[in-house]
Parts: structure tokens; sequence; C-alpha cells
């Protein structure tokens, strides 16, 4: 079954194509990287805030300080679906930037409507299916997967990415030392399937 066509429920989404889908969801990965490996924010209208928190360590007399990828999910998925979204820290006072729809329309050459429309659109699906019990993950390119299984929201990243964040060695010395990190991490060749335990997820966005 393509999730992407219309049911008897009637039309789920516009005809976003495949190809249409990637771009732009490979185009926002791109963009979150960017602005976490610039320890910047980043907000997602429908689908949530990225994040970095300093975590410091003391090894052998020295302080490192691991930069610590968080997401929090949005508040309409949370509430709609009485979801467990885990507690990584967000400072409440602290504005992020709002995902710059511009520039992704610019960078997949689609006007900036249908960039929105593509995300609106991905998201409503993706509530749609959490609404019928399914789980799934949505892929975002050389970052990692979110996850949703039952009432449970996790984030995974790539431990690649991991270590472009924070060096590789800090890294090494994180996943020992900070509660929870070693849980955050994938390898690149991770399925989403292999994370959950009945095997079976939708996968966004394709």
């Amino acid at each position: 079954m393509d999730f992407w066509d219309a049911g008897q429920e009637g039309p789920m989404v516009p005809p976003f194509t495949a190809v249409v889908r990637a771009a732009v969801w490979d185009t926002v990965a791109g963009y979150v990287h960017q602005q976490l490996l610039l320890r910047k924010g980043v907000r997602i209208p429908t689908l949530g805030s990225f994040d970095t928190i300093p975590e410091r360590l003391r090894v052998r007399a020295r302080e490192l300080t691991v930069q610590r990828p968080v997401f929090r999910l949005a508040r309409n998925l949370t509430n709609a679906h009485q979801l467990t979204d885990d507690k990584a820290y967000l400072p409440g006072d602290k504005l992020l930037e709002p995902l710059r729809y511009a520039q992704i329309a610019a960078a997949t050459f689609v006007s900036a409507k249908r960039v929105v429309g593509c995300i609106q659109a991905t998201m409503s699906l993706f509530s749609r299916c959490i609404g019928k019990g399914r789980n799934v993950a949505l892929i975002l390119k050389d970052i990692g997967m979110l996850l949703i299984e039952g009432t449970r929201v996790q984030m995974k990243y790539y431990r690649d990415f991991l270590e472009m964040m924070t060096g590789k060695d800090t890294l090494k010395e994180a996943l020992l030392r900070v509660p929870g990190m070693l849980d955050l991490v994938i390898p690149h060749t991770a399925t989403a399937a292999s994370l959950t335990c009945s095997g079976r997820v939708i996968i966004f966005p394709e």
C-alpha cells in the first residue's frame, strides 16, 4: 500500500511526488545538520525542535565539553496522541529560530509554499498513522531517525554525526560517562525496523 495515495476516507495529502518529498526532507535535514554543528537550534513547526546543550565532563584532571543534541516533539503531536516525549532539557526561555522555508525552497527548486505544504502533508500523515496505532519513523539524512513506537518517542542519532558534533575521542568519553548518552546512538546502517519490538514500522518521508 502506498500511504500517500488517497484512501476510502478521502484524500490524505496533496500530490507530492516521492522525488519532491525526498528533496525537501533531505534539504531540511541538511539545514538542521548545519545548525546543530554551529550549536544553534531550529524549530520545525508540526514536527518539533532541535537544539544542543553542553555536558561538562572531568576526565583525568581534564574538563571536556560534550555538545549533546536534544529534540522536543511538537506539542500538537504529544497532546493529540498522549505520547511520552523524552525529558531532554531544552531551555524554556530560549527562542529557537524557525526553519527557513525560503532557503529550503531555493535549494530544492520548488516554491516556499510547496515546501510548507510538503512538510505539513508529511506530518499530517505521520500523525494519522500514529492515531491508527502504527509505529512510525522519520529518517533525517545524515542525522538519525525519529522513532515513535506505541506512545514512546525516541530520537536516535547516527554515531558519525555525533562525532562531528563533539569529536571522536570526546564522544567515547561521553558514551561512558554521560547518563543516557549511549541510548541516543545508532550506527548509520541501523534500520528503523531493527529498533522496534515488532519489527514493523512505517518509514517517512518515503
